[in-house]
C-alpha cells in the first residue's frame, strides 16, 4: 500500500510539472510507463528497453532480456541478485536492478567498470590485481562470498581470498607444472570451490627409464635408453655377445648385432660366441710394406705359408695380404717358377695376383686367379729374376671366412 501511494504521488507530481511547462513529451499517453517491482516479462528477449515493462533491457547469459527493479534480497529469481544502481529517477526505496550472477564475470580480471556491466559490479582492487566485484548494498552475497566494506560501498569477496578459484569457479582448470633438474612437466589443477585449488596433476620430472613413458617430459619416450644394448627393440631386450675378446654387442636401428674389434670377425654369424675369428695379421697392407719370404735360387724348391688367413664376415673383411720374395734362376732351371694358392672347402672364394719381376705398381698386376673353396690355382710369374709381389684376398664382400689358405712358392718337382 505504501508503494502504491508513493507511486501515485510521484505520478501526480510529474503530471503537475508537465502541465505547468506545457511539455507534450510529458503526456502520459505518449511517455513510456516504467513498471517498478514485479513484471511479467522478466528474462524475455528484447532489443531495447521500450519492449520491457521495466524499460530495462540488459545482457543476461549471452542474450539481451528484460529485467526488473528490486529493493532487497529475495526480490530477484534464483541465479540473480539485486544489484545496487543509484538513480534519482527511481522511487525510493527501490534502488536496484535484478542482474545475473554470471560466474564468468564475477571475480573476472578487469581494467574498467564497463567490463563488469553484466553483473552491475565495479572493477575493484583485490589481492594482486583488479576484479569485477558484486555490490552487496541491497542483496546477500552468493554462497562462498562475504560482503566486505571497501571504500564507500560493500562488495562480495570470495572466502578463498582468490578470485580465480571460489564457489562460483568450481570445476575451472588452469595450467600448472613441476620443474626440477630433470625437466619440466606440465599439467592442470582444478578448482574445488571452497576447498580452493586441487594439487597440480602434472607428473614429477625424473630420469628417463625404459617404461614407454616420457619421464622427463621433453617430448621423447625412452630416449637415450630404448635402442641401446640393454633395451634394443623393446624394453628389457638385452643384446647378446658380450664377454668375448674383441667383441661388443650393439643395437642398430632396433636390431641386435655385434661390433667386432680390430682384427676380429663374426665369421659364423653367431652372436652367442661373439667375434670368434681373429686375423693372424700376416702380410702387410700395401706392396711397399709387403712381408718378405726370403730369396730363392734352387731349381727344385718349395716354400709354403700355411697359417695365414684373410677373415671376413657379413659386414667387413680383413685387409688383403701382401708378401714378396726374391728369385734368381742361376742354374738355368728347365721348369718355370710358380705361385700356387689352395683354399680349403670350409673357406670362401679367394683371389690372388702375382706381379711381374721388380714391379711394385699394383695397378699393373694383371696376372690374377680366382680360387673357389676346395680348389687350387697356379700362376707363373713373368720373368725369371728379381723381386716378386703376391696379393691374396677375399673375392666377395660379405662372404664369411675364417679358414687358412695354403700358399706355395715353388719350382720343379716340389710344386703341388
Amino acid at each position: 500500500m505504501v508503494k502504491a501511494i508513493h507511486f501515485k504521488y510521484n505520478l501526480a507530481l510529474l503530471l503537475a510539472v508537465c502541465s505547468a511547462l506545457a511539455l507534450a513529451a510529458c503526456d502520459p499517453k505518449s511517455s513510456p510507463t516504467v513498471k517498478y517491482g514485479q513484471v511479467t516479462d522478466f528474462a524475455k528477449a528484447c532489443a531495447s528497453g521500450s519492449q520491457c515493462q521495466s524499460q530495462r533491457c540488459i545482457e543476461m547469459n549471452d542474450i539481451m532480456a528484460c529485467s526488473r527493479y528490486c529493493e532487497k534480497a529475495d526480490d530477484c529469481p534464483a541465479d540473480f541478485y539485486c544489484a545496487f544502481e543509484p538513480n534519482e529517477e527511481k522511487p525510493e526505496p527501490l534502488m536496484g536492478l535484478c542482474r545475473p550472477i554470471d560466474a564468468d564475470v564475477v571475480c573476472k580480471r578487469c581494467s574498467n567498470d564497463l567490463q563488469c556491466g553484466m553483473i552491475g559490479g565495479t572493477c575493484q582492487p583485490f589481492g594482486a590485481s583488479t576484479y569485477c566485484l558484486m555490490d552487496c548494498t541491497l542483496d546477500d552475497c552468493p554462497n562462498g562470498y562475504t560482503c566486505t566494506p571497501m571504500g564507500d560501498s560493500s562488495y562480495c569477496t570470495p572466502d578463498t581470498n582468490e578470485c580465480e578459484c571460489n564457489t562460483l569457479k568450481q570445476g575451472d582448470r588452469r595450467a600448472c607444472s613441476f620443474e626440477n633438474e630433470y625437466g619440466e612437466c606440465s599439467g592442470a589443477m582444478t578448482c574445488l570451490g571452497e576447498a580452493g585449488w586441487a594439487t597440480c596433476d602434472a607428473a614429477m620430472p625424473g630420469p628417463e627409464v625404459c617404461d614407454s613413458i616420457d619421464n622427463n617430459c621433453d617430448g621423447g619416450i625412452d630416449e637415450g635408453i630404448l635402442g641401446t644394448v640393454n633395451h634394443c627393440s623393446r624394453c628389457g631386450e638385452v643384446c647378446q655377445g658380450g664377454g668375448f675378446s674383441g667383441t661388443q654387442p650393439v643395437c642398430l636401428e632396433g636390431v641386435c648385432g655385434l661390433a667386432c674389434g680390430a682384427n676380429y670377425f663374426d665369421a659364423n654369424a653367431n652372436s652367442q660366441d661373439g667375434c670368434e675369428c681373429m686375423d693372424d695379421t700376416f702380410g702387410a697392407t700395401s706392396p711397399t710394406e709387403a712381408l718378405s719370404q726370403g730369396s730363392f735360387t734352387s731349381c727344385d724348391f718349395s716354400h709354403q705359408i700355411t697359417e695365414s688367413r684373410v677373415p671376413g664376415d657379413a659386414s667387413h673383411q680383413a685387409h688383403h695380404d701382401y708378401i714378396k720374395f726374391n728369385y734368381e734362376d742361376v742354374w738355368n732351371c728347365q721348369i718355370e717358377l710358380e705361385v700356387h694358392l689352395r683354399v680349403p672347402s670350409s673357406g670362401a672364394t679367394h683371389f690372388f695376383c702375382v706381379s711381374p719381376a721388380n714391379n711394385a705398381n699394383e695397378s699393373q698386376w694383371t696376372n690374377c686367379r680366382t680360387v673357389t673353396p676346395g680348389t687350387a690355382q697356379s700362376i707363373e710369374p713373368s720373368g725369371n729374376n728379381g723381386a716378386y709381389y703376391v696379393k691374396i684376398g677375399l673375392l666377395n664382400p660379405g662372404e664369411a671366412n675364417c679358414s687358412n689358405y695354403l700358399l706355395t712358392i715353388c719350382e720343379g718337382g716340389r710344386c703341388p
